[in-house]
């Protein structure tokens, strides 16, 4: 059975609701960092901060955005 610390430690963080989208990148990568490798709260922090760039690369050819040339 864990020891009541790290229950209640589990219970707080579960409670707790973290806006990712309203951090800054810094944050983001701070708070990707207090996570263990590989958990979903470390994945979230890092796709967020990932989506914020655009891509440099066209997602589809019939984009309006992208201009079209000949390949």
């Amino acid at each position: 059975m864990a020891s009541l610390e790290s229950r209640i430690a589990k219970m707080e963080q579960a409670a707790a609701h973290v806006d990712l989208k309203a951090m800054t990148d810094d944050e983001l990568l701070t708070y990707a960092g207090k996570f263990p490798m590989f958990s979903s709260e470390m994945y979230a922090a890092i796709v967020t901060l990932v989506l914020r760039r655009p891509s440099a690369f066209p997602v589809v050819y019939d984009d309006p955005d992208y201009e079209s040339k000949d390949y």
